[in-house]
């Protein structure tokens, strides 16, 4: 039976974070709540980062680094959106447990979207303890090796989604994304560069923004950046071999 999502643990102070590669729907999820079951298939397809779990493992690999990989649907749960006010993507129906798919009609017939107590179910299956594992992977690392590093890992289209907030942004072959702190801009600035060294487009903060960060951890020795690769670079071996190696360079220098 596979698990929810599953950790491999590396010897470096890099933790690889890949939450929306997945695929997997839950035993005993009721697909006759749904108003359209294919339109719900096509959202789990459309919405799941592709190639992202194969670039996060080569990733890894070359830097003895540890995955934190979810093999759910971000349509059943998504642990990277927040439950909260901050979520854009709330307002789109697209949040921690979405109700809308990709064209923004209802994912379920009418009364049947998932209520207090399924959502709570849902969060303690996944959101609450992917996030308790995060929190806990990155004290690890910072008591062990006073700093951490954490790879935020996505792919994304060429042609943006419709219920995506900033759909008219460029969409180069790569976006690092940052959060504003000094060293996660001083990592994405370097990243980009090197990537542009190797011949590919790049953007920073363009159409996706920001990185996932430990809710419970303000430490500044603490790194976090974001690393969306577009679908068809992702899916190039030669791609992914450059973008891991400008990822190694980047890890070697900050270790």
């Amino acid at each position: 039976m596979t698990p929810l999502f599953e950790t491999m643990q590396g010897a470096t102070p890099i933790l690889i974070h890949i939450p929306h590669a997945g695929r997997l729907i839950p035993a005993g999820f009721d697909r006759t709540r749904l108003a359209d079951p294919d339109a719900f298939d096509r959202a789990c397809e459309l919405t799941r980062d592709r190639h992202a779990d194969t670039l996060g493992m080569e990733t890894a690999q070359s830097l003895d680094a540890t995955i934190m990989l979810n093999h759910a649907s971000r349509m059943w749960c998504d642990p990277e959106r927040y439950p909260d006010d901050r979520e854009e993507m709330n307002r789109a129906g697209m949040g921690a447990i979405p109700i809308r798919d990709i064209d923004g009609h209802p994912l379920y017939q009418p009364g049947q979207s998932p209520g207090m107590r399924e959502r709570g179910r849902r969060f303690r299956l996944l959101y609450t303890p992917w996030h308790q594992l995060l929190d806990a992977q990155c004290g690890l690392m910072l008591d062990t090796f006073g700093q951490c590093t954490l790879l935020d890992i996505h792919t994304y289209p060429k042609t943006p989604h419709p219920y995506e907030p900033h759909s008219d942004e460029p969409r180069p072959q790569a976006i690092i994304g940052h959060n504003g702190d000094p060293a996660g801009r001083a990592l994405a600035s370097r990243l980009a560069s090197l990537l542009l060294g190797r011949g590919l487009t790049i953007g920073i903060n363009t159409a996706y923004k920001g990185s996932m960060t430990p809710d419970t951890i303000h430490d500044t020795r603490l790194a976090s950046i974001m690393v969306e690769t577009r679908w068809d670079t992702a899916a190039d071996p030669d791609a992914r071999r450059m973008i891991t190696d400008a990822i190694r360079r980047l890890m070697e220098a900050r270790i």
